[in-house]
């Protein structure tokens, strides 16, 4: 007589095309989804929806066939995801990179790589779209003169001001990485940032046991090379959790309509409705009270430029 097969919830550690580490109390199957839900998550036509249809995060129903693997049968609704437009081909398919996180932690450096604030405003932009808090991190500080620090500082307090949390950080000082540590303590974290940022040697610093890996960033292109290459999630001694993220060269937009672009940079909603054309793009047009409040310096410039390469899709200034 065949055995009978009960079917579990269980939370995704870790995920790899087609393959899912499930966690049920004290064990970890790795499972593969159900034929069935794999065409559930297609469209009509039998085109793909989704870059993977689990994320490391998602809670799901699955049934145990052995000691060791299982099958998902069924993915739960999600309270909150961090999703990308997929880096491929085709241009429609959502990649959903973590699943019922609490905050996105942005990752940027003062140098090597230097800070890119349209990838830092791309990643606010998507916390937001995915219903989840955002504070940044900009690491690298011992790189660092005093009197660049307090441009940096004084760039920061713009965002600060827009209710975003800040944390400045070097793993040279121990002072820093106590603030790092108390960002992330008690919450579900996903780490993002470009490569070579240093997202890894953070975590490494504040919980030397994790062993991830680490990489150099390269003195010509002062780009990152990708050291993580797939999203897991690690238990921290502190409390919480954190997903630590492959680095993201590419951060297509995904559930936000760029129309309304502006609805989602809060610096500009006291002036919405007070341009003198009523679809206006805030980009060229006369009498915008956006671009108004740029010149006088309301509307930091950084930001607003971010904005308008969005809003244009000049790939030129990304």
């Amino acid at each position: 007589m065949a055995p009978i097969l009960t079917r579990e919830q269980g939370r995704v550690i870790r995920a790899r095309t087609g393959f899912y580490d499930v966690q049920h109390s004290d064990i970890v199957l790795r499972c593969t989804l159900r034929g069935t839900l794999k065409r559930r998550r297609r469209s009509e036509t039998g085109r793909r929806i989704y870059a993977d249809p689990v994320a490391v995060g998602d809670q799901v129903i699955f049934t145990q066939l052995d000691a060791e693997e299982g099958v998902v049968e069924e993915i739960l609704p999600r309270k909150t995801k961090f999703s990308r437009q997929y880096a491929g081909k085709q241009d429609d398919i959502e990649q959903v990179i973590v699943a019922n996180a609490d905050q996105i932690v942005v990752v940027g450096s003062t140098r090597m790589p230097p800070l890119n604030f349209r990838t830092l405003d791309r990643f606010l932009i998507l916390a937001e779209a995915g219903d989840m808090e955002a504070t940044i991190c900009l690491n690298k500080m011992d790189l660092v003169d005093p009197t660049e620090r307090e441009e940096f500082t004084t760039t920061f307090t713009n965002y600060e001001k827009l209710g975003y949390q800040v944390v400045y950080t070097s793993i040279h000082s121990s002072e820093s990485l106590d603030a790092f540590r108390h960002v992330l303590k008690d919450q579900f974290s996903v780490i993002v940032g470009a490569s070579g940022v240093g997202k890894s040697s953070l975590l490494n610093a504040i919980q030397p046991d994790l062993g991830l890996r680490t990489g150099e960033v390269g003195l010509k292109t002062e780009k990152g090379r990708h050291t993580t290459t797939l999203v897991e999630l690690f238990t921290l001694e502190i409390g919480g959790e954190v997903a630590d993220t492959p680095g993201i060269r590419e951060i297509g937009l995904w559930g936000v309509d760029t129309e309304y672009l502006e609805y989602y940079f809060p610096e500009m909603e006291p002036y919405l409705g007070n341009c003198k054309f009523n679809d206006c793009a805030h980009v060229a047009e006369p009498d915008c009270a956006i671009q108004d409040a740029v010149a006088t310096g309301e509307i930091h410039t950084e930001r607003y430029r971010s904005y308008v390469v969005l809003r244009t899709g000049d790939a030129a200034e990304t």
